[in-house]
């Protein structure tokens, strides 16, 4: 019980009126005249008499009156909670688990059972939606109380190639009970996979009000082996010198000799067998690859005697091509920089150009798009028709590497670049400090292998002028004084690289320094569009179809059975295409580019250890708090009723009233009777 004016009990204190009525006034006697008052004894006169109450029953109906007219005022009323339904029913998802390790056995048509059950299970009040979590949640129905539409999307359904993630799953449970502001009964099918777990608990959290019921179609983990992962180059040279290594992984597994395959278009090449310890990997080296020239379709397999053959292989393409032509253009008399340069290329595991060096002063009749790259080593003056042709190779998408040295004078505009140089910093040893590498940039291509750049020393650097604003420019590397070491600044579709020393024992030592091989192997691979695109993909994964100037150039990919994945209009406008399965997929552009992706399933799924009975438990347990706030349909809401009673005090007051009015008569009448019957 509770009071809407409580403040009004102050009024209490006006009970003291019925006490003055009965108890100070009550005491009235007619004075009557005495001739003398001399021989009577003075004493004192009991006024306990006086103060005695009369007529209780009349004074406690006035203080009763009173007390409710005060209660009255502080408008009482009854506190009660009830719990309100908008609709019995229940707001139900049921999501299935349609990943790549769903396909063992018969675990995915047994969830699709399973889910076909509860739905048939639903009452005629339930609400039910279809999901699915392997890859990216997607919402299959609407929330309908239609059983037909859930059933036939469960039985639509197929095993899919992508990896389930019940950190996405809880995210989709989240988001149905945001939408529907409801309590939800999630009833999933899954095998309880423990690849499927995130890495932080906190992602799998669950929304209050939401019962979590698994239903597992796997129990136990079950041996599996499978081809976890093959490194191969993406494009082939010399098949004498490719290689490929494939790794072998054992997930539960004994100790076991497995045989391991190379195919070629669908052809053997050769067949190796590998011992795979208990539980662990292996590893199976190729060191030939008999690929015709163009894109050619290879694979990895193994005999894997489990019960899950669908990860006892691997895709990847190669591209065999001849050597591209690639240009350095050097000062007269320079033999040093053609000489390091050619080296570092030929020693690549896989020999991509043929290094063709000219003088800077007999370049005027070279044709420059037949090269892969060029490389300006100091060259000193060259022809403007020269220049003229490389500042359209790069507009166009080629790319360009400056080497600077002595012949980079000061107040010289460098051409390609478009940059300013304001001088050279000769260090003179024993005198100056020399100078080092300060920090690279290793998500740069050029340093991403390279270690140890901090042991390479300076002799002579060029000073240039940078813009203050240049969105299109990035300093991968600068020096110990501040000043940068390696620019590459966007121009066009292509690229011109700046390495501010040159390529010689008196500019620097860079040139017989450890790092100087793997710098040179990844710039040139990257000028050459050498290793640009992924060697293959996971299923799920997103492929760049287009660069933002090339809008409404088509694009076509064709994938199994030839065929055509993207309609006329996504052909045009279509930045991006995820892969939806395993297998080769065709990228082929207008501007006559072609990719050949593999698309493996993500290795994951191949390990079907189940999570452990605590952490399902502790899943559930963070959803078992009552949801709070508004109500949706068919959702439980707890409700404060509060029922006034001043109405009912009103009427007590008004009976109470008139009997007070009543017993006051009756009183009146008889006192008045006894008064005139004393003056009789």
């Amino acid at each position: 019980m509770g009071f809407l004016a409580p403040w009004f009990f102050a009024g209490l204190a006006a009970i003291g009126l019925p006490v003055y009525v009965h108890l100070l006034r009550q005491y009235k006697q007619k004075p009557i005249p005495f001739s003398s008052l001399m021989f009577f004894e003075r004493r004192t006169q009991s006024s306990i008499k006086h103060r005695r109450l009369k007529y209780l029953l009349l004074f406690s109906m006035r203080c009763l009156f009173v007390a409710l007219l005060v209660l009255a005022f502080a408008r009482p009323y009854m506190h009660s909670t009830t719990i309100a339904q908008a609709g019995t029913g229940r707001t139900m998802v049921f999501a299935i688990d349609n990943s790549f390790s769903m396909r063992e056995g018969d675990r995915f048509a047994s969830a699709k059972k399973s889910a076909l059950d509860q739905i048939n299970a639903m009452h005629a009040d339930d609400r039910g939606q279809v999901i699915t979590f392997g890859g990216p949640a997607k919402l299959l129905t609407d929330m309908t109380q239609d059983k037909q539409a859930l059933r036939a999307a469960v039985q639509s359904l197929d095993a899919g190639d992508d990896a389930s993630s019940y950190a996405e799953l809880s995210r989709a449970l989240r988001s149905t009970a945001e939408s529907y502001h409801a309590n939800v009964v999630a009833e999933v099918f899954t095998d309880l996979q423990k690849s499927s777990w995130p890495t932080s608990f906190s992602d799998a959290k669950l929304a209050d009000g939401t019962k979590l019921d698994l239903h597992s179609v796997a129990s136990a983990p079950i041996p599996n082996w499978t081809v976890e992962n093959v490194e191969a180059p993406r494009r082939v040279f010399d098949t004498k010198k490719v290689r490929t290594v494939a790794t072998i992984a054992g997930f539960d597994t004994p100790e076991a000799t497995r045989n391991v395959t190379l195919l070629a278009n669908g052809r053997v090449v050769e067949t190796k067998s590998v011992k795979v310890p208990a539980n662990g990997r292996a590893t199976v080296e190729f060191l030939t690859l008999d690929a015709p020239y163009g894109l050619t379709r290879c694979e990895v397999r193994i005999d894997g005697a489990d019960s899950f053959p669908q990860d006892d292989h691997w895709l990847f393409s190669v591209e065999r091509a001849d050597p591209k032509p690639a240009l350095i253009v050097h000062a007269d008399g320079d033999t040093l920089s053609p000489l390091y340069v050619k080296t570092a290329l030929d020693s690549s595991s896989e020999p991509a150009f043929n290094l063709e060096s000219v003088v800077g002063n007999q370049t005027g009749g070279l044709n420059v798009s037949r090269y892969a790259f060029v490389i300006l080593s100091d060259p000193g003056p060259m022809s403007e028709r020269f220049t003229d042709s490389l500042e359209k190779y790069v507009q166009a998408g080629g790319s360009v590497l400056l080497m600077l040295g002595k012949n980079a004078t000061p107040g010289r505009h460098l051409p390609i670049a478009d940059l300013q140089v304001m001088g050279m910093r000769s260090i003179v040893p024993g005198q100056d400090s020399l100078l080092s590498v300060a920090s690279v940039d290793t998500s740069y291509p050029s340093f991403a292998r390279a270690q140890n750049w901090g042991g390479v020393e300076f002799y002579q650097v060029v000073k240039l002028q940078l813009p203050q604003t240049a969105p299109n420019l990035r300093v991968a590397a600068t020096l110990s004084d501040g000043s940068p070491l390696f620019i590459d600044r966007k121009i066009g579709e292509g690229h011109a690289l700046v390495f501010t020393s040159a390529l010689d024992n008196i500019a620097s030592d860079l040139p017989l320094a450890p790092v100087w091989l793997p710098f040179i192997d990844e710039t040139a691979a990257q000028m050459g569009g050498i290793g640009t695109a992924p060697a293959n993909y996971k299923v799920g994964s997103y492929v760049e179809l287009r660069t933002a100037k090339e809008q409404g150039v088509p694009v076509e990919i064709v994938g199994a059975n030839d065929k055509r994945l993207l309609t006329l209009g996504e052909s045009t406008k279509a930045r991006t295409f995820q892969f939806p399965s395993e297998g080769f997929f065709d990228i082929r552009r207008a501007n006559g580019r072609e990719e050949l992706a593999a698309v493996n399933a993500d290795r994951r799924e191949s390990d079907f250890a189940v999570l452990a009975p605590e952490t399902i438990q502790l899943w559930k347990n963070t959803g078992i708090a009552p949801k709070s706030g508004p109500s949706g349909a068919a959702s439980e809401t707890t409700r404060d009723d509060r029922a006034e009673l001043w109405l009912y005090v009103l009427a007590m007051l008004a009976i109470l009233a008139v009997a007070e009015s009543v017993l006051g008569n009756r009183h009146m009448t008889a006192a008045h009777a006894t008064v005139d019957k004393e003056a009789a």
